[in-house]
């Protein structure tokens, strides 16, 4: 098929669907467009999607790059879009300087945002059981042992979640909650526990006819970018899940924007104590392990997990 655009439209174009849309004459159109990159910043890895990306905005006269999140794991891998930025060349020596030309406007939302940490008691059973895998110094203990904490956390979690939505759409009729999983299989688990107290959908809720019946919402922790449905929700609830602060910020970023109605809107992280994902929690919010593992976490901090492990 050939590439069709519309003279003095929008024309969208999903990312994946670039090289082939520059085979089919996209490059050569590009001379006379303005082109806009929305999340550009899932266009920095050394990939041929980003090679694509780029050639683009060399080709057209005037582009514009957006994303909440410009910083990902370094600084370096903004570089490249930074210096087809400026007019002047940009490297590693002065990319704090292009960097401060990047942002040319900033909307005052007006939207308060509230962090709350709620603590889930260490039980006995849990703290035995992370005894045993500290013990057996296993390359996988710490994975394990985030599990074990985890599936003793989602009954708190999900009350937390049904509290919040009950008390949200007491002022907002078709608000709620979004409630954010580790994974697929631990989405539905959550699902069927928040179900039995109020109508749960899945991500795809979101965009149905009769979305503004589902009082819960259960979303995957990478569903964090590309729609705007959830704006309807209040609150936003999570456990610590290993990851990035890029993808944390995203998702927060889906209540607190644009089209949301309320002054302000509540980020809830709930954990058990003195556990490994505390931990994890702990040096998320400090904003020093962007992108630490539980390995790596167990290993700089293994005398606090000790520490926690025992019994008061």
């Amino acid at each position: 098929l050939d590439l069709v655009l519309k003279d003095f439209m929008v024309n969208v174009i999903h990312a994946d669907h670039l090289r082939t849309a520059i085979d089919k004459g996209l490059a050569v159109q590009a001379t006379s467009s303005v082109i806009i990159f929305d999340e550009v910043d899932e266009m920095y890895a050394p990939t041929l999607r980003t090679s694509a990306a780029r050639r683009l905005c060399q080709n057209c006269p005037k582009f514009v790059a957006q994303t909440a999140t410009p910083m990902r794991k370094n600084e370096s891998q903004l570089l490249a879009w930074l210096a087809d930025t400026c007019a002047f060349p940009v490297d590693k020596r002065n990319w704090l300087v292009a960097a401060s030309g990047m942002v040319s406007l900033q909307l005052e939302l007006s939207i308060s945002a509230r962090e709350e940490e709620v603590l889930v008691p260490m039980v006995d059973a849990v703290r035995d059981r992370c005894r045993h895998l500290f013990a057996s110094h296993g390359a996988a203990q710490w994975l394990e042992m985030a599990r074990v904490v985890q599936e003793h956390t989602d009954a708190a979690m999900v009350q937390h979640a049904v509290q919040a939505a009950k008390q949200d759409r007491s002022k907002h009729p078709y608000g709620g909650v979004l409630l954010v999983a580790d994974s697929r299989q631990h989405a539905e688990k959550l699902m069927k526990l928040s179900a039995v107290h109020l109508p749960t959908g899945d991500f795809a809720s979101l965009e149905a006819s009769d979305a503004e019946k589902f009082a819960v919402v259960v979303v995957t922790k990478d569903k964090d970018r590309g729609y705007n449905s959830a704006r309807r929700l209040g609150v936003l609830v999570t456990g610590a899940y290993p990851g990035n602060a890029a993808s944390r910020h995203q998702l927060r970023g889906r209540l607190r924007r644009l089209g949301q109605r309320r002054k302000e809107v509540r980020f809830v992280t709930v954990c058990m104590e003195n556990s490994i994902l505390h931990l994890l929690h702990q040096r998320h919010s400090a904003v020093d392990t962007m992108n630490i593992s539980l390995e790596q976490l167990g290993q700089r901090f293994s005398a606090e997990v000790l520490n926690g492990l025992r019994a008061p």
